[in-house]
């Protein structure tokens, strides 16, 4: 089991992976097993900042579950401070990060360091596939610089997937990305294309989406808790559940348990001041495609 608090951090360079709405969605999942949750908003757009703010002034500040917090991954000094304010924050048991998709941003090295899950999302296609693959290649450059400082697991999630989609030259291409992307993280199961995962919300709503994303967000949880038992007896009620949003919407319950012991223990920070030199390159992938622009975060993920 990790020591708590874990930095987890969802992350890539190439925007429109669905990075935001997962971020939003594992903070909504681990509600249901009963975590102590933050949600940091370090992204250009503050998507889920805006999020937080709209669903406050439908349903009221007392019915948000976790707090959603702003932060600038430009200001490297900001990032640091931030990081060994979560590390001794004994309240907090997981806080979930939202970066931007560009690694333009000063602060993103110290983050990625000092993370203890780094979350990739990104999907088959000629153009995010070779863009991850810089990412990855990127992280583990700096993982070469730092050492054994940087313990960061790497979660890598074909996103937005759609078995339609994919010549059979394509689908080749995608078995092998699997394979190539194997040796840097674990790669998950696939989470499918589907309209629910497109309606989040900070105030939970996650009985829609459950049954969508447990596959992939219990690998995660797992690698935290040893199990993937609730902490705490925990279940979504009231405003938090699709149904009181949408009458029209079935439901789905959560199950819940008994907790392991938790560790809190707060982690050092990993000092980078001898960082800065570590960027990303524009080498050739195996890829078949074009090399890929370092891009933002474009869309509502």
């Amino acid at each position: 089991m990790m020591q708590t608090p874990v930095i987890v951090t969802f992350a890539n360079q190439k925007g429109g992976v669905g990075k935001t709405t997962l971020c939003v969605t594992f903070a909504n999942y681990l509600l249901t097993k009963g975590v102590n949750v933050v949600v940091v908003d370090c992204d250009f757009q503050h998507s889920i900042l805006k999020c937080r703010r709209s669903d406050i002034r439908k349903y009221g500040e007392q019915a948000m579950p976790y707090d959603v917090v702003e932060r600038e991954a430009t200001d490297r000094q900001e990032m640091i401070e931030l990081i060994e304010k979560l590390h001794n924050d004994p309240s907090i048991e997981v806080a979930v990060i939202d970066s931007p998709g560009s690694l333009k941003a000063g602060g993103l090295v110290p983050l990625f360091v000092n993370s203890d899950i780094i979350v990739i999302p990104f999907h088959y296609d000629l153009v995010t596939v070779p863009s991850t693959a810089s990412f990855l290649m990127f992280l583990d450059r700096l993982r070469h610089a730092v050492g054994d400082d940087m313990k960061a697991k790497l979660f890598i999630i074909p996103n937005l997937n759609d078995g339609r989609v994919g010549k059979r030259s394509e689908l080749v291409i995608w078995d092998n990305t699997r394979e190539t992307f194997s040796n840097y993280g674990y790669v998950t199961p696939k989470l499918p294309k589907r309209a629910d995962m497109q309606r989040f919300s900070t105030v939970a709503a996650l009985d829609m989406q459950l049954k969508i994303v447990e596959p992939v967000f219990d690998k995660i949880y797992s690698a935290i808790f040893d199990t993937t038992k609730p902490i705490r007896t925990s279940r979504l009620s009231g405003i938090q559940l699709v149904d009181n949003l949408n009458p029209k919407e079935k439901k789905t319950k959560g199950k819940a348990d008994s907790p392991p012991e938790n560790s809190t223990s707060p982690p050092a920070t990993v000092e980078t001041a001898n960082l800065e030199a570590i960027k990303p390159d524009n080498e050739n992938t195996s890829f078949e495609s074009t090399q890929p622009e370092d891009t933002g975060d474009n869309e509502h993920e």
